[in-house]
């Protein structure tokens, strides 16, 4: 599958530990852009970011902005709105004290509850299939209710530029912000990411993600679900509230959870029914935007889709593995104790970054065109919405999938109790660097900040130990890492950096003669089978 990179902005020592996105609606109006701060009141107190509760402070909000120093920088970035989140309407916000956060300190950490949020608390995530029949239909009801309740955040579909000028000429803007309800609002933060760069007239430069495709993936997705694990707790009003995850290594033939009492089936035509899909719609789809231009949130479309039988024919047909993945799959992930490697890209492989991103060979640990792999596998799979990084999220079966991703990287970080000094500061693509913000997350967060384990924001997985093992894990004698050189040391990230080359070599080897082989098959196959066109997938 295909993700397109959004990067954007640097921030220097900043840490704001509650976020969903884009911008609250206490902020859009024509006093807060035209001062460029956004530092709301708190319900209950009388100064901005609840300052008289010695909550937090409003202060200036510090990023580097993308420059040559990135290897991946190319001058039309700067171009894109997202070079410019979210300083180009705000540069002040409010910067929480002790356990505070949220855009005003209303709220607590991620990890901490209570009135004064001292409180510290570790929640579970639990395998979906393990769950009561109950709890199942909890995560259903949950989900659909995020459907009907307005958030407290706004979207735009103008550009920065526009708002501006509107503020400068002391003229309302806020009709150029749309309510959303809060299940379209995290749809369009995931759009958002990975959408094309859409200029101001209309034309897409080049693909840039910055949610995937990159070495930000798993962080980003990571405050992904805290946010809307945290956003449905107040929701629903239950705090004991925990995404699940659907672990598909267990049957490589069939989604067992897609029944129509819960996840839904998929009729003939590809269209998802079930109890609670009667009146489901989705936004922000491959269609409706095209890349070329921003989606409305405004604009729905009736019907929640996946992938219908016969496509998944043609699919195989011409050479696509159309199975969930297996446990082996995950642990030859699980084996590469190296995180990341040049070009900390979709290219790069030998690494277990990418291998759980779905872009490399699960047997020989390269990167090969066409490989659909572990995390990218299962959007592959499900098809329909789940195929396309713009529009992934409008499937409630995206958020256990992610979960599930989650969980492997939480084995990876428990096994090899690796920190932030494993990802690159400036030779990822934009967005993914380590001091790159998760856009378009607000209040904001560093990949650096997100790099931790799960204990660091109050949840565990129940069936994973402190040293990052499972009942499921394979024979600890098993360490082939296919066809990649074998680094393994006390101190991986100095001999990681001196290996490079000798990866890098290898890998261009080997993916020249892997090339040559399907290039040959390739050219030969099409002579018999015309190929099935697949969506960029998330």
């Amino acid at each position: 599958m295909t993700f397109q990179i959004t990067s954007f902005l640097y921030i220097i020592a900043l840490w704001f530990p509650w976020v969903e996105s884009q911008f609250p609606k206490a902020c859009v109006n024509l006093e807060s852009l035209r001062d460029k701060t956004c530092c709301p009141t708190p319900n209950g107190f009388k100064a901005p970011c609840g300052t008289d509760g010695d909550r937090g402070e409003c202060q200036d909000l510090i990023v580097r902005r993308w420059n040559k120093a990135y290897s991946h920088y190319q001058e039309f970035h700067k171009g894109d709105d997202r070079h410019n989140w979210p300083n180009a309407l705000f540069n002040r916000s409010c910067k929480c004290k002790s356990n505070f956060a949220g855009y005003d300190c209303s709220k607590c950490k991620y990890g901490y509850h209570g009135d004064d949020c001292n409180q510290k608390r570790l929640l579970k995530r639990r395998n979906f299939a393990k769950l009561t029949n109950d709890e199942k239909h909890r995560y259903m009801s949950y989900i659909n209710k995020t459907r009907y309740v307005d958030s407290d955040y706004v979207v735009s579909r103008s550009s920065y530029q526009e708002i501006q000028d509107r503020t400068v000429a002391g003229q309302d803007p806020t009709s150029l912000f749309h309510n959303v309800t809060v299940f379209d609002l995290f749809v369009w933060v995931h759009y958002y990411a990975a959408r094309g760069p859409v200029h101001a007239d209309n034309l897409t430069g080049t693909v840039m993600d910055f949610a995937h495709e990159g070495q930000g993936f798993l962080t980003w997705h990571r405050l992904y679900l805290l946010a809307i694990e945290r956003t449905i707790q107040e929701v629903t009003e239950d705090e004991e509230f925990t995404i699940p995850y659907w672990d598909w290594t267990v049957n490589e033939d069939k989604c067992e959870i897609c029944t129509e009492d819960l996840l839904g089936v998929t009729e003939g035509d590809g269209t998802v029914k079930g109890k609670y899909f009667n009146d489901w719609s989705t936004i922000c789809t491959y269609e409706d935007t095209l890349m070329t231009q921003m989606c409305d949130p405004a604009t729905k479309n009736p019907v929640l889709e996946r992938l219908k039988e016969s496509d998944k024919k043609k699919m195989k047909e011409n050479g696509y593995h159309m199975t969930f993945p297996s446990k082996k799959d995950v642990n030859f992930a699980l084996r590469f104790d190296t995180f990341d490697l040049p070009p900390y890209s979709a290219d790069s492989s030998c690494n277990f970054r990418n291998l759980l991103g779905g872009f490399i060979n699960t047997t020989t640990g390269y990167r090969l065109p066409n490989v659909h792999s572990l995390h990218n596998r299962v959007h592959l799979v499900i098809g329909g919405a789940m195929s396309s990084s713009l529009s992934a999220s409008n499937d409630p079966i995206f958020f256990l999938h992610h979960s599930s991703v989650d969980r492997v990287l939480e084995k990876w970080l428990r096994k090899y109790n690796k920190n932030a000094s494993v990802l690159s500061s400036y030779d990822a693509p934009l967005g993914h660097n380590r001091g790159d913000l998760i856009v378009p997350l607000f209040p904001v967060f560093t990949h650096e900040n997100i790099f931790k384990k799960s204990f660091e924001f109050g949840y565990d997985y129940e069936d994973v130990d402190e040293e990052g093992n499972s009942p499921d894990d394979e024979e600890s004698s098993l360490s082939s890492l296919g066809l990649c050189p074998v680094v393994r040391n006390k101190e991986p990230d100095d001999t990681v950096e001196k290996c490079t080359t000798c990866v890098i070599i290898a890998s261009i080897l080997g993916g020249i003669i892997f090339f040559l082989l399907i290039s040959l098959s390739t050219i030969a196959y099409r002579h018999f089978h015309k190929p099935l066109a697949v969506q960029p997938l998330s």
